[in-house]
């Protein structure tokens, strides 16, 4: 991952795939780090203290200035982006990001930037992951490995939002039945189960458990129903997501209730 350190980085791309990919990284991201290279791979880094999400997207000639861009203000850069239309310039100084759209022009100061805090080592535990072929994150350990289809539990999350938030989100999963769960549910009240298959499963012949809180919701909800997924889980264990398809990957980190 590239030094949070680079200045005069300017992208430009329509305020539509702006606000494509800015709000597609979830409710709870109030910041993002945005690796530019020259001539076209954008890298988004947003985390915070109960997921992280990284994606790598290429749009053509979009980028004039390679760097970073350090978004500090989703809220204000959406609002922005939504009354535009047409071309959108973002530009990184040392003290200040830049948006620019004909005759419109903002700039957020440089503030505290939670992304930037926390993404360069949720990084570095994705690389070393990936590079120990997802035996484990951190101290965890992954017991179940497998491909899954997302888009019957990306249906069962938007139903589960409906529940209130100090409700229990567990994702349980079986090797052996080849079955991946979201189970939502208020002790004594409402109850959402929906599960989809594991393909190619690997682990124990028994049911793992992981519980995390509202934020699993927003990290299902971000996935693209239409592409299959390798996932990688356990007991009390975050849960790990890749995907990708022509031209773009991403990778979601869901931070358990044992460690968020």
């Amino acid at each position: 991952m590239k030094a949070f350190c680079d200045t005069m980085t300017k992208v430009v791309l329509d305020s539509k795939i702006w606000m494509k990919l800015l709000s597609s990284l979830g409710d709870n991201i109030t910041d993002v780090i945005i690796n530019a290279s020259v001539p076209n791979v954008l890298e988004y880094h947003a985390a915070h203290s109960t997921y992280y999400v990284h994606y790598k997207t290429t749009h053509e000639d979009s980028v004039k200035r390679g760097g970073n861009l350090t978004v500090t203000d989703m809220k204000k850069t959406l609002t922005f982006l939504k009354n535009c239309k047409g071309d959108v310039t973002m530009q990184q100084s040392a003290s200040k990001l830049s948006l620019k759209c004909q005759n419109k022009m903002m700039t957020i100061p440089m503030l505290n930037c939670k992304s930037a805090q926390l993404a360069p080592t949720m990084s570095s535990l994705v690389e070393s992951s990936r590079k120990g072929q997802w035996i484990g994150f951190g101290r965890g350990t992954f017991t179940t490995h497998g491909t899954v289809n997302f888009s019957d539990l990306i249906d069962g999350a938007k139903i589960a939002k409906s529940l209130s938030v100090n409700s229990e989100f567990l994702i349980k999963s079986n090797a052996e039945e080849k079955e991946l769960i979201l189970h939502a549910f208020k002790t004594g009240g409402t109850s959402i189960i929906c599960n989809t298959e594991i393909k190619d499963a690997q682990g124990p012949n028994h049911t793992t458990s992981s519980s995390f809180g509202s934020w699993l919701l927003g990290c299902l909800t971000m996935l693209d129903g239409n592409v299959d997924s390798t996932i990688h889980c356990g007991d009390s264990m975050v849960l790990a997501i890749e995907q990708s398809g022509e031209g773009w990957e991403r990778t979601i980190i869901v931070l358990d209730q044992d460690v968020a």
